[in-house]
């Protein structure tokens, strides 16, 4: 371990020489890295905090003799710190597609396949990356992510939760930290060539491509510590196949997926899909995967367990993170438009439902509010089409409108999270207190259940401000820095909260045990800054 820490040492030397940078320089670019500036920062920052972060949290941990257990080579605490710090990186860069119906969708997709997993009381987080790349990952402390272009390359729901149930099988194996003495063997290739490529894009103005470096290169490192052995990937396999029969779905859906992938890859002369070169796909193993799920259906599961796989719902999914995640959505428009004349005879919802949001995101909101009317009045209370409506009634300056249908929502859906949010931002639209208090209270039942969500934490500080709570709205800005990786700025913010004569016992308390848990951070940010250390904790 101590030799991968040196070449990360000489990763992050390389690069101050490249950029010419004198002491001075190489202090403010680390500061930059805490407070998400570039991502040619992130990346360092990964290399010396989170991908390290067995070492740098724990230096006295020692690669143990072959046959040790997976608890002896890192705990499940270290495994959760260092998925927080990825997400964390993530979403510091906008990485993470944070749309309450997307992230509630997959989040649910997940836990089906979960509840029937060999690993039932593991906690996991699934989250939907921004990049149009076909691949998904898992990384420690069970954080598994993928793309918009995966979800939109699936033709079922089957697929999606094929993929899934392989990455939490990886998760449930403990196949990543299983591979940790491996990953000396590759992270620092890897990283030199993130940083590199991510360097270039940078150089050249490319911030797509900056961007593209560091999706692409996180989930291959992410993989890529799995080390690809047979054993793993086919062991992922075989558990994934069985996950999703007990789910409900179809177990043919792993094999024709990764078929799929290859076929096009080959007849078409494509570019090879990131999902191919972080998941390598063999004939024999697409075969494997074939006859295992022949064998599966000769098990017939009880009645009780046999869900059916949402169709509707998936495709209508699919084309909401695929419409939120496009940078020119008005081409989408000529898109969607041309879906829907070459097939007249066909209702093609979830055409007209990308319709009706790629018009909305192109500020066409007339005509979005037309299409997604036609959508509402065939299904009713469908949240899917009743929150996009609000956001385009708000726009067009129908704010009644849209308040009273989000109430309705929220009677009709008590504790949805999207519903929830969409109604409390739609309240502190209005700018009255007593609306600012009410959402703040609906905000607070959401943040009981799900407090590391950034965006659920913003509205509640906005709404807390409105109402007057000016100490709990501090708090709440200060969880949105420290959840988006800005770790200094987060820790300043609790300082200045600890020292404010009005905070109680009970927030005091709350804040203290955040910045006893920020300190280890922040201490081993200001060593690699090379400053004296500054006091942290209780001025």
């Amino acid at each position: 371990m101590a030799a991968w820490q040196s070449g990360c040492r000489e990763c992050i030397d390389h690069w101050q020489r490249s950029l010419h940078s004198p002491q001075q320089r190489r202090s403010q670019a680390l500061s930059k890295i805490c407070n998400g500036s570039t991502p040619v920062s992130k990346l360092i920052f990964l290399c010396i905090i989170g991908l390290g972060s067995g070492a740098a949290w724990s230096q006295d941990i020692a690669l143990p003799d072959i046959g040790a257990s997976a608890d002896r080579l890192i705990s499940p605490e270290q495994e959760r710190r260092i998925g927080v710090g990825m997400m964390r990186e993530f979403r510091a860069h906008d990485l993470v597609l944070e749309d309450p119906l997307v992230n509630d969708y997959l989040r649910g997709l997940g836990y089906r396949l979960v509840a029937q997993s060999e690993r039932q009381d593991d906690n996991f987080t699934f989250f939907m990356v921004r990049s149009d790349d076909i691949n998904a990952f898992a990384a420690p402390g069970g954080y598994v992510a993928v793309n918009v272009g995966l979800l939109h390359t699936a033709e079922t729901e089957s697929e999606v939760a094929a993929v899934l149930g392989h990455e939490i099988a990886h998760v449930s194996q403990r196949h990543l930290v299983r591979a940790v003495e491996s990953m000396q063997k590759v992270s620092l290739p890897i990283l030199l060539g993130m940083v590199g490529a991510a360097i270039a894009a940078q150089s050249a103005g490319n911030g797509d491509g900056t961007q593209a470096a560091l999706i692409s290169g996180l989930g291959l490192m992410q993989q890529k510590s799995i080390n690809f052995t047979r054993d793993n990937e086919y062991e992922a396999d075989r558990i994934g196949i069985h996950t999703l029969y007990r789910a409900g779905f179809d177990p043919d859906a792993m094999a024709g997926f990764f078929s799929r992938m290859r076929g096009a890859t080959r007849v078409q002369g494509r570019e090879q899909p990131e999902f191919l070169r972080t998941h390598p796909v063999t004939a024999s193993r697409v075969s494997e995967a074939k006859n295992r799920a022949s064998a599966i259906r000769q098990q017939p599961l009880p009645v009780a367990i046999q869900p059916q796989a949402n169709e509707r719902q998936f495709q209508l999914i699919r084309e909401r993170a695929h419409v939120l995640n496009a940078l020119r959505p008005n081409e989408l428009v000529e898109f969607y438009r041309g879906q829907i004349a070459a097939h007249p005879n066909s209702s093609l919802e979830w055409a007209r439902y990308g319709l009706g949001l790629a018009q909305w995101r192109s500020h066409q909101f007339a005509a979005a509010l037309a299409t997604l009317q036609a959508l509402a009045q065939a299904d009713p209370n469908n949240p899917l089409f009743e929150l996009p409506l609000a956001e385009v009634e708000t726009e067009l300056q129908q704010a009644p409108s849209a308040l009273k249908r989000l109430q309705r929502m929220t009677e009709l859906y008590p504790g949805n999270r999207a519903v929830m949010l969409g109604y409390a931002d739609q309240l502190i639209q209005t700018g009255t207190a007593a609306n600012g208090a009410l959402a703040s209270g609906l905000l607070r039942d959401v943040l009981n259940r799900s407090g590391d969500d950034p965006a659920v934490q913003s509205a509640f500080a906005r709404a807390a401000e409105l109402s007057g709570q000016e100490l709990r709205a501090l708090e709440a800005h200060a969880e949105v820095a420290l959840q988006t990786g800005q770790l200094i700025d987060a820790m300043a913010q609790l300082q200045r909260l600890l020292r404010n004569p009005k905070i109680d016992y009970y927030q005091r308390a709350r804040v203290e045990a955040r910045i006893a848990q920020l300190t280890p951070y922040i201490l081993e940010i200001q060593r690699e800054l090379g400053k004296t250390t500054p006091r942290v904790g209780r001025s």
